[in-house]
């Protein structure tokens, strides 16, 4: 099995440490231009990278898949019973732009500064769903967190997000 690509911010981490803590931990000095000194420390770097990069993937993943999700087909069921649902639209700008759609009744938040605000009405009990167009639910699963954070006890991440619901052929507005 094979892991995905590690996420952007968190290469970023990987790279700083293996490039330039990685030869102090191993009290290797700087990264010199010496033939020996740049083997030594490349060697290091090849031997300790995929350690790192892994153990930064599995906290990611295990950070993202303790939050609660709902699938499409889930969120469906509850809206043909005329269950109430908050659904919150949480794609980023370009996605968002790029559709001419959203899921019906929807909220949209671009920032969770604007959380409170718009859901200063709504009852800590409320079921509340969440939806990107990003791999992973990132998106989702990050406003997720805030909601947790401040108390909504049913929040979830719709699993595939925008896409898994234009799959259901889920019911739509135009934007």
């Amino acid at each position: 099995m094979s892991l995905p690509a590690p996420k952007t911010r968190h290469s970023k981490i990987v790279n700083v440490i293996v490039f330039s803590k990685l030869p102090k931990l191993l009290n290797l000095g700087e990264l010199s231009m010496k033939p020996f000194g740049l083997s030594v420390t490349l060697l290091a770097t090849m031997l300790v990278y995929p350690i790192i990069t892994t153990n930064i993937q599995a906290a990611y993943q295990q950070e993202t898949s303790t939050y609660p999700s709902i699938t499409a087909e889930e969120l469906l069921a509850k809206m043909n019973k005329n269950e109430k649902l908050v659904i919150i639209d949480v794609r980023s700008i370009g996605p968002y732009k790029s559709s001419t759609k959203r899921i019906k009744g929807d909220i949209r938040v671009e920032e969770p500064t604007e959380l409170d605000d718009k859901l200063k009405t709504i009852s800590k009990d409320q079921v509340i769903v969440t939806y990107c167009a990003c791999p992973d639910e990132a998106t989702s699963n990050y406003y997720v967190g805030i909601l947790k954070e401040r108390g909504f006890k049913n929040a979830f991440a719709l699993k595939g997000g925008y896409y898994a619901w234009l799959r259901v052929d889920g019911p739509m507005d135009g934007k």
